[in-house]
Protein backbone atom coordinates (compact mmCIF):
# COMPACT_ATOMS: atom_id res chain seq x y z
CA UNK A 1 0.00 0.00 0.00
CA UNK A 2 1.35 3.46 -0.95
CA UNK A 3 0.28 6.97 0.81
CA UNK A 4 1.31 9.94 -0.40
CA UNK A 5 1.48 13.33 1.02
CA UNK A 6 2.67 16.42 0.51
CA UNK A 7 5.33 18.74 2.50
CA UNK A 8 7.22 21.57 2.40
CA UNK A 9 9.73 20.24 4.47
CA UNK A 10 11.45 17.59 1.71
CA UNK A 11 14.84 16.54 3.39
CA UNK A 12 17.49 17.39 1.13
CA UNK A 13 19.40 14.10 -0.50
CA UNK A 14 22.43 14.49 -2.14
CA UNK A 15 24.07 12.45 -4.96
CA UNK A 16 21.86 9.51 -6.34
CA UNK A 17 19.98 9.25 -2.64
CA UNK A 18 17.78 11.84 -3.84
CA UNK A 19 14.55 10.93 -4.56
CA UNK A 20 11.12 11.85 -3.92
CA UNK A 21 10.16 10.53 -0.89
CA UNK A 22 6.07 9.12 -0.58
CA UNK A 23 5.42 11.30 2.59
CA UNK A 24 6.79 14.75 3.64
CA UNK A 25 10.57 13.98 5.19
CA UNK A 26 10.07 15.10 8.37
CA UNK A 27 8.66 11.60 8.75
CA UNK A 28 11.43 9.84 7.10
CA UNK A 29 13.99 7.45 8.97
CA UNK A 30 17.09 8.05 7.15
CA UNK A 31 19.65 5.16 8.92
CA UNK A 32 22.20 8.22 10.18
CA UNK A 33 19.16 8.56 12.52
CA UNK A 34 18.56 5.20 13.63
CA UNK A 35 19.34 5.76 17.38
CA UNK A 36 17.17 9.07 17.25
CA UNK A 37 14.21 9.32 19.50
CA UNK A 38 10.67 8.36 18.27
CA UNK A 39 9.38 10.14 15.26
CA UNK A 40 6.71 12.34 17.04
CA UNK A 41 7.77 13.65 20.37
CA UNK A 42 4.04 13.41 21.03
CA UNK A 43 4.30 10.03 20.85
CA UNK A 44 7.30 9.57 23.00
CA UNK A 45 6.13 7.22 26.45
CA UNK A 46 8.01 4.84 27.88
CA UNK A 47 7.33 1.62 26.49
CA UNK A 48 5.53 -1.66 27.64
CA UNK A 49 8.93 -3.44 28.61
CA UNK A 50 10.38 -0.05 30.19
CA UNK A 51 7.02 0.02 32.51
CA UNK A 52 7.33 -3.64 33.39
CA UNK A 53 10.93 -3.63 34.34
CA UNK A 54 9.96 -0.33 36.89
CA UNK A 55 7.77 -1.85 38.10
CA UNK A 56 9.60 -5.14 39.12
CA UNK A 57 12.50 -3.18 40.25
CA UNK A 58 9.55 -1.72 42.66
CA UNK A 59 7.93 -4.74 43.82
CA UNK A 60 10.70 -7.35 43.04
CA UNK A 61 13.18 -8.52 46.21
CA UNK A 62 16.93 -7.17 46.38
CA UNK A 63 20.17 -9.38 46.34
CA UNK A 64 19.65 -12.73 47.78
CA UNK A 65 19.88 -12.87 51.84
CA UNK A 66 20.29 -16.49 51.89
CA UNK A 67 23.85 -16.17 53.20
CA UNK A 68 23.68 -12.99 54.94
CA UNK A 69 25.00 -13.17 58.71
CA UNK A 70 22.06 -14.06 61.28
CA UNK A 71 21.28 -12.01 63.71
CA UNK A 72 22.80 -12.05 67.27
CA UNK A 73 20.17 -13.22 70.08
CA UNK A 74 20.24 -9.73 71.70
CA UNK A 75 19.28 -8.20 68.23
CA UNK A 76 15.60 -6.94 67.47
CA UNK A 77 13.94 -9.59 64.47
CA UNK A 78 14.22 -7.20 61.63
CA UNK A 79 10.43 -6.21 60.45
CA UNK A 80 8.32 -8.79 58.34
CA UNK A 81 8.14 -7.75 54.93
CA UNK A 82 4.43 -7.18 53.81
CA UNK A 83 3.02 -9.52 51.56
CA UNK A 84 2.40 -7.86 47.91
CA UNK A 85 -0.85 -7.06 47.48
CA UNK A 86 -3.49 -9.17 45.12
CA UNK A 87 -4.12 -7.97 42.06
CA UNK A 88 -7.61 -8.84 40.93
CA UNK A 89 -7.80 -10.39 37.59
CA UNK A 90 -9.17 -8.27 34.83
CA UNK A 91 -11.97 -9.48 32.79
CA UNK A 92 -12.81 -11.87 30.04
CA UNK A 93 -15.04 -10.01 27.50
CA UNK A 94 -16.99 -12.97 25.88
CA UNK A 95 -18.72 -12.79 22.04
CA UNK A 96 -19.88 -15.74 19.99
CA UNK A 97 -19.82 -16.13 16.29
CA UNK A 98 -21.40 -19.07 14.43
CA UNK A 99 -19.78 -19.69 10.61
CA UNK A 100 -22.69 -20.84 8.31
CA UNK A 101 -23.88 -20.63 5.24
CA UNK A 102 -26.93 -18.01 4.47
CA UNK A 103 -29.05 -17.43 1.32
CA UNK A 104 -29.66 -14.27 -0.33
CA UNK A 105 -30.28 -12.68 -3.50
CA UNK A 106 -28.29 -9.94 -4.78
CA UNK A 107 -29.47 -7.90 -7.23
CA UNK A 108 -32.89 -7.65 -6.21
CA UNK A 109 -36.03 -9.74 -6.36
CA UNK A 110 -35.95 -11.39 -9.25
CA UNK A 111 -32.58 -12.95 -8.76
CA UNK A 112 -31.81 -16.21 -8.33
CA UNK A 113 -30.69 -17.48 -4.81
CA UNK A 114 -26.93 -17.07 -4.17
CA UNK A 115 -25.31 -18.68 -1.49
CA UNK A 116 -22.97 -16.74 1.02
CA UNK A 117 -20.95 -17.78 3.96
CA UNK A 118 -21.01 -15.43 6.99
CA UNK A 119 -20.12 -14.55 10.73
CA UNK A 120 -23.22 -14.82 12.59
CA UNK A 121 -23.59 -13.20 16.01
CA UNK A 122 -26.93 -14.69 18.28
CA UNK A 123 -29.89 -13.81 16.54
CA UNK A 124 -28.41 -12.74 13.18
CA UNK A 125 -30.58 -14.35 10.48
CA UNK A 126 -29.02 -16.56 8.18
CA UNK A 127 -31.47 -15.47 5.09
CA UNK A 128 -33.27 -13.14 4.32
CA UNK A 129 -34.22 -10.37 1.26
CA UNK A 130 -30.38 -8.69 1.87
CA UNK A 131 -27.45 -10.73 2.94
CA UNK A 132 -26.63 -10.40 6.00
CA UNK A 133 -23.92 -7.38 6.91
CA UNK A 134 -20.66 -8.91 8.29
CA UNK A 135 -19.77 -8.71 11.85
CA UNK A 136 -18.48 -6.64 13.87
CA UNK A 137 -17.08 -7.39 17.03
CA UNK A 138 -15.97 -4.44 19.76
CA UNK A 139 -13.79 -5.20 22.78
CA UNK A 140 -13.06 -2.64 25.85
CA UNK A 141 -9.18 -2.15 26.19
CA UNK A 142 -7.58 -4.17 29.29
CA UNK A 143 -8.53 -8.37 30.28
CA UNK A 144 -8.95 -10.64 27.49
CA UNK A 145 -11.03 -11.45 24.84
CA UNK A 146 -12.79 -14.55 23.95
CA UNK A 147 -14.67 -15.50 20.61
CA UNK A 148 -16.84 -18.53 21.24
CA UNK A 149 -16.98 -19.80 17.25
CA UNK A 150 -18.93 -22.88 16.02
CA UNK A 151 -17.89 -24.20 12.68
CA UNK A 152 -21.59 -25.19 10.74
CA UNK A 153 -20.17 -25.47 7.04
CA UNK A 154 -19.31 -28.23 5.36
CA UNK A 155 -15.69 -28.01 5.08
CA UNK A 156 -12.83 -27.40 7.75
CA UNK A 157 -12.26 -23.92 8.92
CA UNK A 158 -9.01 -22.27 9.89
CA UNK A 159 -8.99 -18.60 10.89
CA UNK A 160 -6.34 -15.78 11.33
CA UNK A 161 -6.86 -12.36 13.09
CA UNK A 162 -4.56 -9.94 10.84
CA UNK A 163 -3.12 -7.67 12.27
CA UNK A 164 -3.01 -9.00 15.88
CA UNK A 165 0.22 -8.98 17.57
CA UNK A 166 -0.32 -10.39 20.52
CA UNK A 167 -0.26 -14.74 20.98
CA UNK A 168 -3.80 -16.41 20.11
CA UNK A 169 -4.68 -19.55 21.91
CA UNK A 170 -8.13 -21.91 21.55
CA UNK A 171 -9.09 -24.63 19.35
CA UNK A 172 -10.09 -21.68 17.50
CA UNK A 173 -6.59 -21.13 16.47
CA UNK A 174 -6.40 -24.71 14.99
CA UNK A 175 -8.49 -26.22 12.61
CA UNK A 176 -11.91 -26.44 13.24
CA UNK A 177 -13.72 -29.55 11.56
CA UNK A 178 -17.83 -29.15 10.40
CA UNK A 179 -19.69 -28.95 13.27
CA UNK A 180 -17.04 -28.47 15.76
CA UNK A 181 -17.26 -25.52 18.47
CA UNK A 182 -14.02 -23.98 19.68
CA UNK A 183 -12.71 -20.73 20.96
CA UNK A 184 -10.47 -17.89 20.02
CA UNK A 185 -8.66 -16.11 22.95
CA UNK A 186 -6.33 -12.78 22.76
CA UNK A 187 -5.30 -10.26 25.49
CA UNK A 188 -6.92 -6.61 24.18
CA UNK A 189 -3.65 -4.77 25.15
CA UNK A 190 -2.99 -3.16 21.33
CA UNK A 191 -6.30 -1.42 20.72
CA UNK A 192 -7.09 -1.18 16.68
CA UNK A 193 -8.78 -3.01 13.79
CA UNK A 194 -8.38 -6.23 13.29
CA UNK A 195 -10.01 -8.74 9.94
CA UNK A 196 -11.41 -11.88 11.12
CA UNK A 197 -10.92 -14.47 7.91
CA UNK A 198 -10.88 -17.68 6.50
CA UNK A 199 -6.86 -19.10 6.06
CA UNK A 200 -4.67 -21.92 5.34
CA UNK A 201 -3.72 -24.66 6.11
CA UNK A 202 -7.71 -25.25 5.75
CA UNK A 203 -8.83 -24.55 2.13
CA UNK A 204 -9.78 -20.99 2.04
CA UNK A 205 -10.69 -19.13 -1.14
CA UNK A 206 -14.34 -20.26 -1.38
CA UNK A 207 -15.31 -18.94 2.14
CA UNK A 208 -13.54 -15.60 1.28
CA UNK A 209 -15.41 -15.44 -2.12
CA UNK A 210 -18.73 -16.39 -0.59
CA UNK A 211 -17.89 -13.32 2.22
CA UNK A 212 -16.24 -15.10 5.83
CA UNK A 213 -15.12 -11.88 7.57
CA UNK A 214 -15.62 -10.23 10.48
CA UNK A 215 -13.63 -7.12 11.78
CA UNK A 216 -12.70 -7.17 15.74
CA UNK A 217 -12.05 -4.03 17.25
CA UNK A 218 -10.69 -3.42 20.52
CA UNK A 219 -11.23 0.62 21.61
CA UNK A 220 -8.54 2.78 22.76
CA UNK A 221 -8.44 3.77 26.19
CA UNK A 222 -9.64 7.53 25.04
CA UNK A 223 -11.40 6.84 21.58
CA UNK A 224 -11.13 9.96 19.37
CA UNK A 225 -13.84 12.60 19.71
CA UNK A 226 -16.42 11.64 16.61
CA UNK A 227 -19.86 11.78 15.67
CA UNK A 228 -19.96 8.29 13.68
CA UNK A 229 -17.56 5.59 13.90
CA UNK A 230 -18.39 3.43 10.79
CA UNK A 231 -16.84 -0.12 9.53
CA UNK A 232 -16.06 -0.10 6.07
CA UNK A 233 -15.18 -3.72 4.67
CA UNK A 234 -15.10 -3.78 1.19
CA UNK A 235 -14.66 -6.18 -1.62
CA UNK A 236 -16.40 -7.52 -5.08
CA UNK A 237 -18.54 -10.40 -6.45
CA UNK A 238 -17.74 -12.37 -9.30
CA UNK A 239 -21.76 -12.41 -10.37
CA UNK A 240 -23.06 -14.06 -13.46
CA UNK A 241 -25.29 -13.18 -16.14
CA UNK A 242 -28.52 -14.14 -13.91
CA UNK A 243 -26.97 -12.10 -11.08
CA UNK A 244 -25.98 -15.02 -9.59
CA UNK A 245 -22.87 -15.72 -7.62
CA UNK A 246 -20.20 -17.39 -10.29
CA UNK A 247 -18.89 -20.62 -8.23
CA UNK A 248 -15.79 -20.72 -10.41
CA UNK A 249 -13.68 -20.89 -7.23
CA UNK A 250 -10.71 -22.87 -8.39
CA UNK A 251 -10.33 -22.01 -12.06
CA UNK A 252 -6.83 -22.16 -13.05
CA UNK A 253 -7.28 -18.82 -14.87
CA UNK A 254 -7.75 -16.91 -11.97
CA UNK A 255 -4.76 -18.60 -9.86
CA UNK A 256 -2.22 -18.50 -12.85
CA UNK A 257 -3.24 -14.30 -13.17
CA UNK A 258 -4.17 -12.03 -10.55
CA UNK A 259 -6.60 -14.45 -8.41
CA UNK A 260 -10.30 -14.27 -9.15
CA UNK A 261 -11.74 -10.62 -9.55
CA UNK A 262 -15.50 -9.88 -9.09
CA UNK A 263 -17.77 -7.45 -11.32
CA UNK A 264 -19.74 -6.12 -8.55
CA UNK A 265 -18.35 -3.94 -5.56
CA UNK A 266 -19.66 -4.48 -2.10
CA UNK A 267 -19.36 -2.92 1.66
CA UNK A 268 -19.95 -4.83 4.43
CA UNK A 269 -21.40 -7.36 2.36
CA UNK A 270 -23.66 -6.28 0.88
CA UNK A 271 -23.61 -4.09 -2.36
CA UNK A 272 -21.89 -0.63 -2.83
CA UNK A 273 -22.71 1.82 -1.66
CA UNK A 274 -23.50 2.22 1.85
CA UNK A 275 -25.46 5.61 2.41
CA UNK A 276 -25.36 7.33 5.57
CA UNK A 277 -27.26 10.86 6.91
CA UNK A 278 -25.19 12.59 9.12
CA UNK A 279 -25.66 16.75 10.01
CA UNK A 280 -23.15 18.86 8.71
CA UNK A 281 -20.08 19.33 9.94
CA UNK A 282 -19.91 15.62 11.57
CA UNK A 283 -16.57 14.53 12.39
CA UNK A 284 -16.51 10.56 11.16
CA UNK A 285 -14.17 7.72 12.18
CA UNK A 286 -13.91 5.06 8.85
CA UNK A 287 -12.72 1.58 9.47
CA UNK A 288 -11.54 0.10 6.08
CA UNK A 289 -10.55 -2.88 5.01
CA UNK A 290 -9.91 -4.57 1.52
CA UNK A 291 -12.12 -8.17 1.98
CA UNK A 292 -11.82 -8.62 -1.98
CA UNK A 293 -9.63 -12.06 -3.07
CA UNK A 294 -7.63 -10.14 -5.10
CA UNK A 295 -8.86 -6.63 -6.21
CA UNK A 296 -6.76 -3.60 -5.31
CA UNK A 297 -9.30 -0.70 -4.56
CA UNK A 298 -7.84 2.85 -4.92
CA UNK A 299 -10.47 5.00 -3.09
CA UNK A 300 -10.96 8.57 -3.65
CA UNK A 301 -12.51 10.99 -0.98
CA UNK A 302 -14.78 13.28 -3.07
CA UNK A 303 -15.72 16.52 -0.71
CA UNK A 304 -14.40 15.08 2.29
CA UNK A 305 -11.15 16.35 4.24
CA UNK A 306 -9.73 13.20 5.71
CA UNK A 307 -6.35 12.16 7.45
CA UNK A 308 -5.29 9.27 7.69
CA UNK A 309 -4.33 7.89 11.78
CA UNK A 310 -3.73 3.97 11.52
CA UNK A 311 -2.54 1.60 8.90
CA UNK A 312 -2.69 -2.30 8.79
CA UNK A 313 -3.72 -2.14 12.95
CA UNK A 314 -1.13 0.36 13.95
CA UNK A 315 -1.49 4.24 14.62
CA UNK A 316 0.45 6.72 12.54
CA UNK A 317 0.99 10.35 12.81
CA UNK A 318 -2.25 12.04 11.53
CA UNK A 319 -1.40 12.86 7.58
CA UNK A 320 -3.69 13.94 4.19
CA UNK A 321 -3.08 11.96 1.82
CA UNK A 322 -1.91 13.23 -1.56
CA UNK A 323 -5.18 14.07 -3.60
CA UNK A 324 -7.44 12.59 -0.84
CA UNK A 325 -6.77 8.88 -2.51
CA UNK A 326 -5.79 5.58 -0.10
CA UNK A 327 -5.12 2.42 -2.16
CA UNK A 328 -5.79 -0.54 -0.32
CA UNK A 329 -4.91 -4.07 -1.73
CA UNK A 330 -6.07 -7.34 -0.51
CA UNK A 331 -5.89 -7.55 3.47
CA UNK A 332 -5.48 -3.83 4.23
CA UNK A 333 -6.29 -1.92 6.73
CA UNK A 334 -6.36 1.93 7.22
CA UNK A 335 -8.16 4.28 9.26
CA UNK A 336 -9.11 7.59 8.12
CA UNK A 337 -10.76 10.47 10.40
CA UNK A 338 -13.08 12.47 8.12
CA UNK A 339 -15.14 15.90 8.25
CA UNK A 340 -17.89 16.45 6.12
CA UNK A 341 -18.89 19.56 4.35
CA UNK A 342 -20.60 22.19 7.45
CA UNK A 343 -23.18 23.03 4.73
CA UNK A 344 -26.76 20.84 5.10
CA UNK A 345 -27.80 19.55 1.31
CA UNK A 346 -24.19 18.57 0.50
CA UNK A 347 -23.48 15.21 -0.85
CA UNK A 348 -20.06 13.74 0.14
CA UNK A 349 -18.25 10.52 -1.23
CA UNK A 350 -16.01 7.79 -0.46
CA UNK A 351 -15.36 6.55 -4.24
CA UNK A 352 -13.36 3.34 -5.56
CA UNK A 353 -10.83 5.21 -8.10
CA UNK A 354 -11.21 2.80 -11.16
CA UNK A 355 -11.61 4.29 -14.68
CA UNK A 356 -15.32 4.31 -14.26
CA UNK A 357 -15.40 5.65 -9.98
CA UNK A 358 -17.84 3.72 -8.24
CA UNK A 359 -18.88 5.61 -4.86
CA UNK A 360 -18.57 3.13 -1.77
CA UNK A 361 -19.94 5.23 0.75
CA UNK A 362 -22.65 8.40 0.22
CA UNK A 363 -23.03 11.11 3.08
CA UNK A 364 -25.66 13.47 2.77
CA UNK A 365 -25.78 16.35 5.48
CA UNK A 366 -28.81 17.50 6.61
CA UNK A 367 -29.91 19.77 9.76
CA UNK A 368 -27.72 22.29 11.69
CA UNK A 369 -24.08 21.98 11.48
CA UNK A 370 -22.45 20.27 14.51
CA UNK A 371 -19.58 22.44 16.41
CA UNK A 372 -16.67 22.82 15.11
CA UNK A 373 -13.97 20.48 16.39
CA UNK A 374 -10.09 21.00 16.56
CA UNK A 375 -7.05 19.25 15.03
CA UNK A 376 -6.76 15.72 14.50
CA UNK A 377 -5.01 14.31 17.42
CA UNK A 378 -2.63 10.99 17.15
CA UNK A 379 -4.06 7.68 18.65
CA UNK A 380 -1.67 6.86 21.52
CA UNK A 381 1.54 4.81 20.91
CA UNK A 382 1.42 1.52 19.37
CA UNK A 383 4.73 0.62 21.74
CA UNK A 384 6.69 -0.22 18.38
CA UNK A 385 10.28 0.34 18.25
CA UNK A 386 10.70 3.69 16.85
CA UNK A 387 14.73 2.63 15.69
CA UNK A 388 15.77 -0.76 13.93
CA UNK A 389 19.61 -1.40 13.54
CA UNK A 390 19.90 -2.55 10.46
CA UNK A 391 23.47 -3.66 10.79
CA UNK A 392 22.69 -6.51 13.13
CA UNK A 393 19.57 -7.70 11.10
CA UNK A 394 19.25 -11.65 10.32
CA UNK A 395 18.73 -11.09 6.25
CA UNK A 396 16.61 -13.50 4.02
CA UNK A 397 15.56 -13.46 0.30
CA UNK A 398 12.16 -14.56 -0.52
CA UNK A 399 11.90 -15.21 -4.49
CA UNK A 400 8.88 -15.74 -6.28
CA UNK A 401 8.62 -17.11 -9.71
CA UNK A 402 6.08 -19.31 -11.65
CA UNK A 403 2.31 -18.34 -12.86
CA UNK A 404 1.22 -17.43 -16.53
CA UNK A 405 3.59 -15.43 -18.74
CA UNK A 406 1.41 -12.14 -19.80
CA UNK A 407 0.87 -13.90 -23.81
CA UNK A 408 0.53 -17.41 -22.90
CA UNK A 409 -2.95 -19.45 -23.73
CA UNK A 410 -5.29 -19.18 -21.45
CA UNK A 411 -7.01 -22.27 -23.25
CA UNK A 412 -8.03 -24.96 -19.77
CA UNK A 413 -6.64 -27.81 -21.63
CA UNK A 414 -3.22 -26.49 -22.55
CA UNK A 415 -3.51 -24.88 -18.56
CA UNK A 416 -3.71 -28.05 -16.63
CA UNK A 417 -1.23 -29.46 -18.94
CA UNK A 418 1.37 -26.66 -18.11
CA UNK A 419 0.46 -26.41 -14.31
CA UNK A 420 -0.47 -30.33 -13.09
CA UNK A 421 -0.39 -29.58 -9.17
CA UNK A 422 -2.37 -26.80 -8.58
CA UNK A 423 -0.63 -26.15 -5.39
CA UNK A 424 2.90 -25.58 -7.33
CA UNK A 425 1.59 -22.89 -9.64
CA UNK A 426 4.07 -20.16 -7.93
CA UNK A 427 7.24 -21.41 -6.32
CA UNK A 428 8.81 -19.50 -3.47
CA UNK A 429 12.88 -19.96 -3.75
CA UNK A 430 12.58 -22.52 -6.45
CA UNK A 431 10.52 -24.61 -4.83
CA UNK A 432 13.02 -24.91 -1.27
CA UNK A 433 10.25 -23.69 0.79
CA UNK A 434 6.26 -23.51 0.94
CA UNK A 435 3.09 -24.29 2.98
CA UNK A 436 0.54 -26.17 1.10
CA UNK A 437 -3.23 -26.31 1.76
CA UNK A 438 -4.17 -29.50 4.03
CA UNK A 439 -0.45 -30.25 4.59
CA UNK A 440 2.51 -29.81 7.51
CA UNK A 441 4.12 -26.45 6.99
CA UNK A 442 7.24 -27.04 5.38
CA UNK A 443 10.63 -25.61 6.30
CA UNK A 444 10.55 -22.27 7.15
CA UNK A 445 11.92 -19.25 5.37
CA UNK A 446 13.67 -17.85 8.11
CA UNK A 447 14.30 -19.20 11.95
CA UNK A 448 15.96 -16.78 14.50
CA UNK A 449 15.45 -15.78 18.21
CA UNK A 450 13.44 -13.45 19.96
CA UNK A 451 14.88 -9.59 19.91
CA UNK A 452 16.48 -10.04 16.79
CA UNK A 453 16.69 -7.42 14.12
CA UNK A 454 14.84 -9.09 10.45
CA UNK A 455 15.24 -8.01 6.98
CA UNK A 456 13.45 -9.53 4.20
CA UNK A 457 14.15 -9.25 0.30
CA UNK A 458 10.81 -9.83 -1.19
CA UNK A 459 11.61 -10.47 -4.98
CA UNK A 460 8.33 -11.04 -7.82
CA UNK A 461 9.86 -12.57 -10.67
CA UNK A 462 6.38 -12.99 -11.82
CA UNK A 463 4.03 -11.23 -14.48
CA UNK A 464 1.55 -10.50 -12.26
CA UNK A 465 1.48 -8.09 -8.88
CA UNK A 466 1.79 -9.97 -5.80
CA UNK A 467 0.49 -9.22 -2.52
CA UNK A 468 2.16 -10.66 1.26
CA UNK A 469 1.07 -10.87 4.35
CA UNK A 470 2.88 -11.23 7.66
CA UNK A 471 1.23 -12.57 10.95
CA UNK A 472 1.84 -11.23 14.11
CA UNK A 473 4.59 -8.43 13.25
CA UNK A 474 4.67 -5.05 11.96
CA UNK A 475 7.14 -4.23 9.39
CA UNK A 476 8.99 -0.92 7.74
CA UNK A 477 8.76 -0.52 4.32
CA UNK A 478 12.87 0.05 3.55
CA UNK A 479 13.76 2.91 0.85
CA UNK A 480 15.04 1.24 -2.19
CA UNK A 481 18.75 2.87 -1.83
CA UNK A 482 18.79 1.83 2.29
CA UNK A 483 18.75 5.60 3.14
CA UNK A 484 15.21 5.06 5.41
CA UNK A 485 12.00 3.67 5.54
CA UNK A 486 8.64 4.95 5.28
CA UNK A 487 7.12 6.35 8.15
CA UNK A 488 4.14 3.79 9.39
CA UNK A 489 4.18 0.10 9.96
CA UNK A 490 2.43 -2.39 7.88
CA UNK A 491 1.94 -5.89 7.92
CA UNK A 492 0.87 -6.19 4.12
CA UNK A 493 2.76 -4.91 1.22
CA UNK A 494 1.73 -4.91 -2.79
CA UNK A 495 4.58 -6.24 -4.83
CA UNK A 496 4.50 -5.24 -8.31
CA UNK A 497 5.63 -7.70 -11.19
CA UNK A 498 9.04 -7.72 -11.18
CA UNK A 499 9.48 -5.28 -8.48
CA UNK A 500 12.13 -5.91 -5.56
CA UNK A 501 11.08 -4.46 -1.77
CA UNK A 502 12.72 -4.78 1.59
CA UNK A 503 11.05 -4.60 4.70
CA UNK A 504 12.18 -4.62 8.64
CA UNK A 505 11.37 -5.13 11.86
CA UNK A 506 11.90 -7.19 15.23
CA UNK A 507 11.42 -10.78 15.43
CA UNK A 508 10.03 -10.26 19.40
CA UNK A 509 6.50 -12.89 19.24
CA UNK A 510 7.85 -16.14 19.35
CA UNK A 511 5.94 -18.74 17.66
CA UNK A 512 5.41 -19.91 14.12
CA UNK A 513 4.38 -16.86 12.08
CA UNK A 514 2.97 -17.09 8.42
CA UNK A 515 4.34 -15.00 5.54
CA UNK A 516 2.07 -15.90 2.57
CA UNK A 517 0.13 -14.02 0.20
CA UNK A 518 -3.60 -12.19 0.81
CA UNK A 519 -4.70 -12.96 -2.67
CA UNK A 520 -6.06 -15.87 -2.09
CA UNK A 521 -5.97 -17.88 -5.00
CA UNK A 522 -2.22 -17.49 -4.93
CA UNK A 523 -1.84 -18.49 -1.30
CA UNK A 524 -3.54 -21.91 -2.39
CA UNK A 525 -1.27 -22.29 -5.26
CA UNK A 526 2.48 -21.77 -3.56
CA UNK A 527 2.56 -18.61 -2.38
CA UNK A 528 2.70 -19.21 1.50
CA UNK A 529 5.69 -19.78 3.37
CA UNK A 530 6.44 -19.17 7.33
CA UNK A 531 9.10 -17.44 9.47
CA UNK A 532 10.05 -19.39 13.20
CA UNK A 533 10.60 -16.95 16.05
CA UNK A 534 12.77 -19.09 18.47
CA UNK A 535 12.03 -17.64 22.54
Amino acid sequence: MVFFHRSKNLQRLSGPLRRRLPFGANHAKPLAMRDAPPISSALHRPDRRTVLAGLAVGLGLGPAEAQAPQPSPAAPKPAARPAPALVPPLPVQAESLRAASVTAKLTGSDAPDSTLMRFLREGDAGAGPQPPELAVLRFRPGGDARIAIRNDLAQPLALALRGLRRPLSGEAAGILAPGQNGTLAFPTSQSGSFLLQAALPAPAREARARGLHALVVVEEPRPPDVDHDVPLLVGDWRLTEKGELAGDFADLRDAVRFGRLGNRLTVNGRAAPLELTVRPGARLRLRLANVASARTIPLHAQKLVARVIAIDSTPCDPFDPLQRIVTLAPGHRCELIVDVPREAGIEARLEARFATPAPLLVIRTVGEPVGARGAVTPLPDPGLPAAIRLQNAARADLVITGGLGREASLEPEALRRAFPDPNRIFQLNGGAIGDAPGSEPGKPLLRVKRGREVVLALMNRTAWPQVLGLAGHSFRLLHPYDDGWEPYFLDTVHIGAGQVLRVAFIADLPGRHALRSTIADHAESGVATHLEVMP
